[in-house]
C-alpha cells in the first residue's frame, strides 16, 4: 500500500491531483470535482491535526485485525459515509483547490513519521505512519472516482 510519507507515492498522487479539472466527471458518487478536492483538503487538515473531527466509531474498527485490513488490504467502499466535518459546504475555483490540496499533501509528507498523530473518526488515534497510508488510500480512492 502506498503512503503520502513516501516521496515517490506522494509525487504520483500530486501528479494525479493536477489532472483533475472542472470538467472531470465522477464515475460514482454525488460530488463534483470541486467538492471532491475540498473534501480531500479537509481530510488532509484532519490528518495534520488542524481540523478536529469527532471520533464516533465502534471500537471494532480501532483494533487489529479490522483496522489493519481496512487501512492496508481491502479497498475503500464506494459511497462509504464520511464525518460531517469533512463534507464541503462551499467550493472555490478548481485551480485554487488543486493548489491547496497539493500544499497540504506536501505538508503531510514533510511532517513527522514516528509517533502518534491525531484522532481519525473511524479508526481512533492513528500513528503518523498510519496517517500516511490512510491519506494516500483516501486520496487515491477519490482520484480514481474521477478517473485521475
Amino acid at each position: 500500500m502506498g503512503s503520502i510519507l513516501n516521496d515517490a507515492d506522494r509525487a504520483a498522487i500530486i501528479q494525479r491531483i493536477g489532472s483533475v479539472t472542472s470538467a472531470s466527471v465522477p464515475r460514482w458518487g454525488r460530488m463534483d470535482a470541486k467538492r471532491m478536492l475540498t473534501h480531500l483538503s479537509l481530510s488532509a487538515l484532519m490528518a495534520l491535526g488542524e481540523l478536529p473531527v469527532t471520533c464516533k466509531s465502534n471500537r471494532v474498527f480501532q483494533v487489529f485485525p479490522i483496522k489493519h485490513l481496512i487501512l492496508h488490504v481491502v479497498p475503500f467502499p464506494k459511497g462509504a459515509p464520511t464525518a460531517p466535518e469533512l463534507l464541503p459546504s462551499d467550493s472555490g475555483a478548481v485551480d485554487a483547490l488543486r493548489l491547496e490540496l497539493v500544499s497540504l499533501v506536501e505538508r503531510i509528507g514533510a511532517g513527522p513519521i514516528e509517533g502518534m498523530g491525531p484522532v481519525h473518526p473511524l479508526f481512533g488515534r492513528l500513528s503518523f505512519r498510519e496517517w500516511g497510508v490512510a491519506t494516500y488510500k483516501h486520496t487515491d480512492h477519490h482520484l480514481r472516482q474521477f478517473g485521475a
